[in-house]
Protein backbone atom coordinates (compact mmCIF):
# COMPACT_ATOMS: atom_id res chain seq x y z
CA UNK A 1 0.00 0.00 0.00
CA UNK A 2 1.08 3.53 -0.72
CA UNK A 3 0.77 6.95 0.86
CA UNK A 4 1.77 8.68 -2.39
CA UNK A 5 -0.20 11.50 -3.95
CA UNK A 6 0.46 14.53 -6.12
CA UNK A 7 -0.80 18.07 -5.65
CA UNK A 8 -1.20 20.71 -8.33
CA UNK A 9 -2.92 24.10 -8.53
CA UNK A 10 -4.84 24.90 -11.70
CA UNK A 11 -5.82 28.47 -10.88
CA UNK A 12 -9.28 27.58 -9.52
CA UNK A 13 -8.67 24.78 -7.05
CA UNK A 14 -5.97 22.53 -5.65
CA UNK A 15 -6.07 19.08 -7.18
CA UNK A 16 -4.88 16.03 -5.23
CA UNK A 17 -4.40 12.78 -7.14
CA UNK A 18 -3.94 9.68 -4.98
CA UNK A 19 -1.81 6.77 -6.17
CA UNK A 20 -3.82 3.71 -7.35
CA UNK A 21 -2.71 1.74 -4.28
CA UNK A 22 -3.23 4.60 -1.80
CA UNK A 23 -4.04 3.54 1.76
CA UNK A 24 -5.90 5.86 4.11
CA UNK A 25 -4.12 5.60 7.46
CA UNK A 26 -3.18 7.93 10.32
CA UNK A 27 0.27 8.33 8.76
CA UNK A 28 -0.97 9.04 5.23
CA UNK A 29 -3.62 11.44 6.56
CA UNK A 30 -1.01 13.37 8.54
CA UNK A 31 1.25 13.63 5.48
CA UNK A 32 -1.63 14.73 3.25
CA UNK A 33 -3.01 17.38 5.64
CA UNK A 34 0.46 18.87 6.23
CA UNK A 35 1.24 19.00 2.50
CA UNK A 36 -2.21 20.33 1.64
CA UNK A 37 -2.03 23.06 4.30
CA UNK A 38 1.26 24.25 2.76
CA UNK A 39 -0.30 24.28 -0.73
CA UNK A 40 -3.38 26.18 0.50
CA UNK A 41 -1.16 28.85 2.05
CA UNK A 42 1.14 29.02 -1.00
CA UNK A 43 -1.70 29.41 -3.53
CA UNK A 44 -4.12 31.24 -1.20
CA UNK A 45 -6.79 28.73 -2.15
CA UNK A 46 -9.24 26.84 0.08
CA UNK A 47 -11.01 24.85 -2.67
CA UNK A 48 -9.64 21.32 -2.98
CA UNK A 49 -10.59 18.45 -5.26
CA UNK A 50 -9.10 15.07 -4.32
CA UNK A 51 -9.55 11.96 -6.44
CA UNK A 52 -8.47 8.37 -6.58
CA UNK A 53 -9.56 4.86 -7.40
CA UNK A 54 -10.65 2.38 -4.76
CA UNK A 55 -8.61 2.96 -1.63
CA UNK A 56 -7.99 0.80 1.37
CA UNK A 57 -8.56 2.33 4.78
CA UNK A 58 -6.88 1.56 8.07
CA UNK A 59 -8.42 4.03 10.51
CA UNK A 60 -10.37 3.81 13.75
CA UNK A 61 -13.01 6.26 14.95
CA UNK A 62 -10.31 8.03 16.96
CA UNK A 63 -8.14 8.29 13.83
CA UNK A 64 -11.11 9.74 11.89
CA UNK A 65 -11.69 12.26 14.69
CA UNK A 66 -8.04 13.32 14.67
CA UNK A 67 -8.02 13.60 10.87
CA UNK A 68 -11.14 15.79 10.85
CA UNK A 69 -9.63 17.95 13.58
CA UNK A 70 -6.33 18.25 11.69
CA UNK A 71 -8.11 19.18 8.45
CA UNK A 72 -10.09 21.99 10.06
CA UNK A 73 -7.30 23.26 12.31
CA UNK A 74 -4.57 23.30 9.66
CA UNK A 75 -6.78 24.69 6.86
CA UNK A 76 -9.48 26.99 8.31
CA UNK A 77 -12.35 27.44 5.85
CA UNK A 78 -11.43 24.41 3.76
CA UNK A 79 -13.94 23.26 1.11
CA UNK A 80 -12.90 19.81 -0.12
CA UNK A 81 -14.61 17.48 -2.57
CA UNK A 82 -13.23 13.94 -2.36
CA UNK A 83 -13.99 11.73 -5.34
CA UNK A 84 -13.16 8.07 -4.78
CA UNK A 85 -14.58 6.21 -7.72
CA UNK A 86 -15.11 2.85 -6.01
CA UNK A 87 -16.01 3.85 -2.46
CA UNK A 88 -19.21 3.89 -0.47
CA UNK A 89 -19.11 6.27 2.51
CA UNK A 90 -19.84 4.66 5.87
CA UNK A 91 -20.21 5.67 9.53
CA UNK A 92 -16.51 6.50 9.93
CA UNK A 93 -16.68 8.67 6.79
CA UNK A 94 -19.69 10.55 8.17
CA UNK A 95 -18.01 10.96 11.57
CA UNK A 96 -14.88 12.40 9.92
CA UNK A 97 -16.99 14.85 7.88
CA UNK A 98 -18.94 15.96 10.97
CA UNK A 99 -15.81 16.53 13.04
CA UNK A 100 -14.31 18.68 10.27
CA UNK A 101 -17.60 20.54 9.67
CA UNK A 102 -18.08 21.34 13.36
CA UNK A 103 -14.69 23.04 13.30
CA UNK A 104 -15.18 25.04 10.10
CA UNK A 105 -14.13 22.76 7.23
CA UNK A 106 -16.62 21.43 4.69
CA UNK A 107 -15.74 18.04 3.21
CA UNK A 108 -17.97 15.93 0.99
CA UNK A 109 -17.47 12.55 -0.70
CA UNK A 110 -18.45 11.70 -4.28
CA UNK A 111 -17.95 8.96 -6.86
CA UNK A 112 -18.68 11.26 -9.82
CA UNK A 113 -16.03 13.84 -10.79
CA UNK A 114 -18.41 16.33 -12.40
CA UNK A 115 -20.75 16.33 -9.39
CA UNK A 116 -17.79 16.82 -7.06
CA UNK A 117 -16.48 19.78 -9.05
CA UNK A 118 -19.94 21.33 -9.30
CA UNK A 119 -20.31 21.02 -5.52
CA UNK A 120 -16.94 22.76 -5.21
CA UNK A 121 -18.27 25.62 -7.33
CA UNK A 122 -16.47 24.90 -10.59
CA UNK A 123 -18.85 25.64 -13.47
CA UNK A 124 -19.44 23.30 -16.41
CA UNK A 125 -17.67 25.61 -18.88
CA UNK A 126 -14.59 25.58 -16.64
CA UNK A 127 -14.52 21.76 -16.68
CA UNK A 128 -13.73 21.74 -20.39
CA UNK A 129 -10.38 23.51 -19.97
Amino acid sequence: MSSDFSIEFNGRYIHIIHAPDYEISPESNDKMWRTLAEACRKYKCLKVFAEGAAQTRRVSSLDAYQSGLQAADSIPGLAMAICIYEYTPDEITEFFKNVAYNRGATIEFFNDKQKALEWLGVKDDELKH
